[in-house]
């Protein structure tokens, strides 16, 4: 074997096609875990550029909130409203040392804050202004203003006093004026529309800058604060990456109509990090071709075995190819599949041809009924039977080869008559070789009348007579009902076995004594032995009416009687009835009416059955009571089902969860799910929540079935139910 191993074509197919498989398992696995990779590293990424514009945006908006904490604080300083007066009543309060506090009253508030650089209190009605430096006028102080460089236009304070709203308490939608080094915040100080006192705060743009440095990830490139129209009023650049790979977010202010625009370097993820991650990827390659050749080698072994025996009991020729000794026995195979189906066909239609026979002999009962509902033939008990038999009269000089040839000719022609006897009636069957004869059954949807019978009839026998064969035919008289094919056969039968005349076409008057076949005596202790007895009732009915039809004489009552009697005695001795139940037997009366001895076989019966049926039911009841006991010792078992209960009781599964339910008082799934629930109910509160240790304890295969089947039972979800009841929610 080793030497053809690796020059088989076979087995190269073989191996590239695991080699092929595992590459591509391979490939799709690296495919899917990369882009899972990559999508947690893109989602960690987008959570890491979130956090840091939640940051940023918060430390820009406490900036805010601290310049706007000036304007409040001096909004509530007494010296301001003393000085808002337009009377000099306070003017007193306001000496030169006065003064001085105020200034260092300001100082020490630019100094109490890291972004705060300077602050002007402006009172344009008194043409003055008010800073840490000191007191000026409104010109000096735009002057103050340009030589430290804290504004650049002439007409900043022009501008300041024809702006409304503020910051304080009606904060502005933008900052009065930006420089390269400070932003202006503006805040009256009054709530008139020409305010007489107004707050100007100068914010230092390089604390803002550093602040923003030291909160910023090594991700963050830039922050850019605009106002609402889109202008820039600060630009902060960390680093200046190729513009594709810069991401920004935008986020509002929360003290102002400002909009922060951060922008995030982002870093391309590599398909894996680090060498490690490629030397995985050769191993798995290495060891996937290793096992490709292993199973190509071991798939090969038992086929190469195969092919030597192939040659050897088929003789082709394996050097050939495998493929054509493959091929071979394929092509054996399907021959011999053709001649199993139709050996199905053959043995289907035997199985049907037997079913029809039981209806003609009359033995049937309910389970083969259903089984002929799932078969070939239609016969219902809804619809009206007849059966046609047909004697073929032979020629005593022909040949025994002779009289089979003309047999097979007799059963074709006959079986393309009963075809266009389907064509014109609802449904025809024909049956060969019943006890010697053959039977055509013919179904109506109404009682037929004898003339249409005797013309069917009739058309057979010109049919055959056409194509040269002598017959007779015997027309049973119809009846409805499964039980009425039996009848009409029965009557045919015995009418062709009596009738001595020369009559071609007979129509069935049988010159019976009474009827009582052995078919149906034989189905009516069976069904006594087994307590039905609506079938024993059914079947008594039958007999009733045959015999009703018959007008019985006196003597053939009694004979009728008799038979009934011994046959129901014969049951119940053979099912060993107690001497108190064989006692209430009534003894036939010579002088009997013929509906008195079937109302006397029926109440005789109905003892047996119900003593059959008793018998039965505590049969039953042992079973219950150890089918119930079964359940709760195995109540926790993950096996457990009425499958297994069946197999267990050797039952099926219907009856088990009927006798269950007639047990339990409610159905199988519902009792066990009640009591497996239960005991989860006590390990919650005692365990804690670790859902999948207490679903195996209490039987169930999986953490997701106990999860479902308790929220459906109590209403709520495990973990809920634990904290609710003081279990401990968090447990695992």
């Amino acid at each position: 074997m080793h030497r053809s191993v690796l020059h088989s074509k076979s087995f190269q197919r073989y191996f590239l096609t695991y080699a092929a498989i595992f590459a591509a398992m391979i490939f799709i696995s690296i495919l899917l875990l990369a882009r899972t990779t990559n999508k947690e590293r893109a989602r960690a990424a987008e959570q890491q550029r979130a956090l840091q514009t939640e940051k940023i945006s918060t430390q820009l908006d406490d900036m805010w909130k601290s310049a706007g904490s000036v304007g409040e604080l001096l909004n509530n300083s007494s010296w301001v409203e003393k000085y808002k007066s337009n009377t000099d009543v306070f003017d007193a309060d306001f000496d030169l040392v006065s003064r001085q506090e105020i200034s260092q009253t300001l100082q020490n508030v630019c100094l109490s804050s890291t972004v705060v650089q300077d602050i002007g209190v402006i009172y344009p009605r008194k043409n003055t202004v008010i800073t840490p430096q000191g007191w000026f006028d409104l010109k000096a102080y735009q002057t103050f203003l340009q030589r430290r460089h804290l504004v650049e236009t002439e007409d900043f304070l022009d501008d300041v006093l024809g702006m409304t709203g503020g910051f304080s308490k009606l904060y502005a939608d933008d900052f009065a004026e930006t420089t390269p080094d400070t932003l202006v915040y503006v805040s009256q100080l009054d709530i008139l529309d020409s305010p007489r006192a107004i707050a100007v705060i100068y914010l230092d743009k390089s604390v803002i800058a550093r602040q923003l440095q030291q909160i910023s990830g090594a991700q963050v490139c830039a922050v850019r604060i605009a106002n609402a129209a889109g202008d820039t009023r600060m630009q902060l650049t960390l680093a200046e990456p190729d513009p594709d790979d810069v991401v920004t977010m935008q986020v509002a202010s929360r003290n102002m109509l400002l909009n922060y625009v951060i922008s995030f370097e982002n870093q391309r993820m590599p398909f894996m990090q680090g060498a490690g991650g490629y030397l995985l990827i050769s191993g798995v390659a290495v060891l996937s071709m290793l096992l490709a050749y292993a199973l190509a080698k071991m798939q090969y072994s038992p086929v190469n075995r195969l092919m030597r025996m192939l040659t050897a009991k088929t003789g082709v020729n394996s050097q050939s190819g495998d493929m054509d000794t493959i091929a071979f026995c394929i092509d054996n195979l399907f021959a011999d599949n053709e001649s199993l189906k139709k050996m199905v066909t053959s043995y289907q239609q035997t199985l049907n041809r037997q079913q029809v026979v039981q209806l003609l002999r009359g033995y049937f009962n309910e389970d083969v009924a259903r089984l002929m509902q799932g078969s070939d033939n239609p016969f219902t008990e809804n619809f009206v039977y007849a059966v046609l038999v047909l004697q073929r009269i032979k020629d005593n000089r022909e040949s025994p080869d002779e009289q089979a040839q003309e047999s097979a000719r007799y059963i074709v022609i006959l079986q393309h008559i009963v075809e266009k006897l389907c064509q014109e009636q609802n449904h025809c069957e024909l049956v060969e070789q019943v006890d010697g004869n053959t039977a055509v059954i013919i179904e109506f949807p109404a009682m037929p009348d004898r003339d249409a019978l005797m013309a069917i009839a009739e058309t057979v026998h010109a049919a055959l007579a056409e194509q040269d064969i002598e017959s007779r035919a015997f027309v049973g008289r119809p009846c409805r009902g499964l039980a009425g094919i039996s009848t009409s056969y029965q009557a045919a039968v015995e009418t062709m076995q009596t009738d001595t005349g020369h009559h071609t076409v007979v129509y069935a008057q049988p010159q019976m004594e009474y009827y009582y076949p052995i078919e149906w005596e034989s189905r009516l202790m069976t069904a006594v032995q087994d307590g039905n007895i609506i079938q024993v009732r059914s079947i008594l009915h039958h007999l009733y009416e045959e015999n009703r039809r018959l007008h019985l004489s006196a003597p053939l009552v009694s004979r009728i009687s008799l038979l009934l009697t011994e046959d129901l005695h014969r049951t119940a001795v053979a099912m060993d009835l107690a001497p108190e139940l064989l006692a209430e037997f009534r003894e036939p009366h010579p002088a009997q009416r013929l509906e008195t001895v079937f109302a006397t076989a029926e109440k005789t019966a109905e003892i047996i059955c119900a003593e059959a049926a008793r018998r039965k039911e505590s049969a039953a009841d042992n079973v219950s009571r150890s089918l119930v006991e079964y359940v709760n010792t195995h109540i926790f078992d993950p096996e457990l089902s009425l499958k297994q209960l069946g197999d267990e009781f050797s039952v099926s599964t219907a009856s088990v969860s009927r006798i269950f339910k007639k047990s339990a008082g409610e159905n199988f799934y519902h009792y066990i799910t009640q009591k497996r629930i239960a005991r989860a109910q006590e390990l919650l509160l005692i365990q804690g929540y670790c859902p999948a240790q207490i679903a195996e304890a209490v039987g169930y295969d999986s953490e997701y079935s106990f999860k479902r089947a308790f929220v459906r039972t109590v209403g709520m979800a495990p973990r809920d139910y634990c904290a609710q009841n003081g279990g401990d929610p968090a447990a695992t």
